[in-house]
C-alpha cells in the first residue's frame, strides 16, 4: 500500500511539474481576454509573413507553430506561449522580425 500510495505522489508531483511549464500567463487570463491576445497575435504575425492560419482567436496548431517560428528567428525562447511580452515584441521591436 505505502508503495503505491510512494508511485501516487511521484506521477502527481511530475505532473505539477509538468503544469508549471506550460503557458503560465496564459493559464491566467480569462477566456475573453485571452481570446483577444491569441487574435492580435495571429493578426501580427500574419503581417510578419508568419502563418498562423485565420485570426480566430484559437491558439491552434498552427498559431502555436507560428509562434515558435517567430520566437526562434527573434532569438526569444521559443516556448510558444501567448503573452504580453510577444504582443509587445511583434508590435515594438525594431528592426521588424519577418518571415523572410
Amino acid at each position: 500500500m505505502g508503495r503505491v500510495l510512494l508511485f501516487v505522489g511521484v506521477i502527481l508531483l511530475g505532473t505539477t511539474q509538468g503544469v508549471a511549464a506550460r503557458c503560465v500567463e496564459e493559464d491566467a487570463m480569462g477566456s475573453d481576454t485571452l481570446r483577444g491576445y491569441v487574435q492580435g497575435i495571429q493578426t501580427a504575425l500574419a503581417d510578419h509573413g508568419f502563418k498562423p492560419g485565420p485570426a480566430d482567436g484559437k491558439t491552434g496548431p498552427r498559431t502555436r507553430s507560428a509562434i515558435k517560428t517567430y520566437q526562434k528567428k527573434a532569438k526569444l525562447p521559443a516556448d510558444g506561449c501567448v503573452s504580453q511580452a510577444l504582443i509587445d515584441h511583434l508590435n515594438f521591436a525594431e528592426p521588424k522580425i519577418y518571415a523572410r
